[in-house]
């Protein structure tokens, strides 16, 4: 398990001990207060980079997550407990701004941290044994979502995504602003958030986290305890039909892996795990395809976690398809089309 510990701490980059906070320039650091926490009950903020007012990228952090009192462990090393901001730190991928290549560069950037172990979902204080976790994830990311509509009123793009975690968020909370913006093209990009689970799992995490409350109310036949992540895109996209909804994996994403064995209650993931979550991606995908053609995916080879924030979002390309093109494309005309590596 130690290595397989050490794959997830390297990739999603957790920093577990406290991490430097410091707002790089050219961003600024917002504190909303009140029920706004992170999974420990510290202060939660958020972040903007201003830009075009008539474009904006909401991004959502990833960080991991917990479910009961195993995996709500702090010595679990499963989820970020507290505030970190090392994505902007690092500038990489759509937070380079000086890159040419990002498609966001002169976008309006809101950044929305993730430290509620609740993939941006819940309003629950849940107790665990002796351990207490502020499951506030919804109460934080409305926050954010309240920000861009009181200061961004008119927008003419939107697009919505994030990273593993913040992928789910990315595909809760893009009907928010769907709604919210009828006359913009507002896209959604999930990353490595391909949402490979059994059912058993759904009621016990949305009675972990308390995600009632996220879930858009007017669309319909949303039942919490069986929705997995395929569900939210079938419903969502079927409710927006001319909008474009989008996801991005590698093929053998070892932290999705580790997991979705953690989920089946293995401590680490077997090859034959491996290939039953490789098996599931692929349902999964074709599933929502095949409900919702206005939803496109990109897979690409090798075990690689999450891309929106690393170099690998302009050097990516399967076939003669680059990443970046692909989601500048879904940006400007919202059909990239499917894109997968031969097998």
């Amino acid at each position: 398990m130690q290595r397989w510990l050490a794959v997830l701490v390297a990739l999603i980059g957790f920093v577990l001990a406290q991490a430097s906070t410091q707002t790089p320039a050219g961003w600024q650091e917002i504190r909303p207060g009140g029920a706004a926490v992170c999974s420990d009950g510290s202060p939660w903020r958020f972040y903007v980079a201003q830009g075009a007012a008539d474009k904006v990228i909401i991004n959502f952090q990833g960080g991991g997550a917990c479910w009961d009192a195993a995996t709500c462990n702090p010595q679990s090393r499963l989820y970020t407990t507290r505030l970190q901001i090392q994505d902007l730190q690092a500038g990489q991928g759509v937070f380079n701004r000086n890159n040419p290549e990002n498609p966001f560069r002169d976008w309006t950037h809101v950044f929305v941290p993730y430290c509620t172990a609740d993939l941006h979902w819940g309003n629950n204080t849940a107790r665990y044994g002796n351990l207490t976790i502020q499951h506030k994830g919804a109460v934080n990311a409305r926050q954010a979502v309240l920000w861009v509509f009181n200061n961004i009123p008119n927008p003419q793009n939107v697009m919505v995504t994030g990273c593993s975690a913040g992928g789910y968020g990315s595909i809760m909370w893009a009907p928010y602003f769907m709604r919210r913006y009828p006359n913009a093209n507002v896209v959604q990009l999930g990353d490595a958030a391909v949402g490979v689970a059994p059912e058993s799992f759904f009621p016990i995490a949305s009675a972990a986290w308390g995600i009632q409350g996220a879930l858009p109310g007017w669309i319909g036949s949303l039942d919490p305890t069986k929705l997995g992540s395929n569900d939210l895109y079938k419903a969502f996209a079927q409710a927006y039909p001319n909008r474009s909804f989008a996801q991005y994996s590698t093929l053998l994403d070892e932290v999705q892996i580790f997991f979705y064995s953690l989920i089946l209650g293995q401590p680490r993931p077997t090859p034959e795990i491996a290939q039953q979550w490789v098996q599931g991606a692929l349902a999964n995908l074709a599933s929502i395809k095949q409900s919702a053609p206005n939803f496109y995916s990109y897979l690409a080879p090798g075990a690689q976690h999450c891309i929106i924030g690393r170099p690998e979002f302009y050097t990516t390309k399967v076939g003669d398809v680059s990443f970046a093109d692909w989601v500048r494309k879904l940006v400007t005309d919202g059909k990239p089309g499917d894109v997968a590596p031969p097998r």
